[in-house]
């Protein structure tokens, strides 16, 4: 089983963002957009779900949008965060952490 998860520190004040809305969207080959998870981090700005990944959805892309503005509601620059990637093997461990701020974010890929 697939195991997909990421985790939002807040760098203004160090503090874990917890109850971000997070959507993942599936993108076949003929690039069609399907939601494909739709939850909140926890209380330790943690997302953590196990997936069982079909043929398909290991050969599709994904976009996980990540819904700062309701986070950061005052002086918010940038509303939502969009990040592309791929899930190819049905075992493996998929986090993408994230710093986040009002102005800006740093991701990485996480083994």
């Amino acid at each position: 089983m697939a195991i997909f998860s990421t985790h939002l520190l807040n760098s203004v004040d160090g503090s874990h963002a917890n109850n971000v809305n997070i959507e993942i969207h599936k993108i076949d080959k003929n690039n069609y957009k399907s939601l494909f998870l739709k939850e909140c981090t926890d209380e330790n700005g943690r997302l953590l779900k196990e997936l069982n990944l079909s043929k398909e959805d290991c050969e599709s892309n994904y976009e996980m949008l990540i819904d700062i503005g309701n986070y950061f509601k005052n002086d918010n620059i940038i509303s939502e965060i969009s990040i592309k990637f791929k899930m190819k093997d049905t075992e493996k461990k998929y986090h993408i952490p994230l710093i986040i701020s009002p102005h800006g974010y740093s991701v990485w890929w996480s083994k």
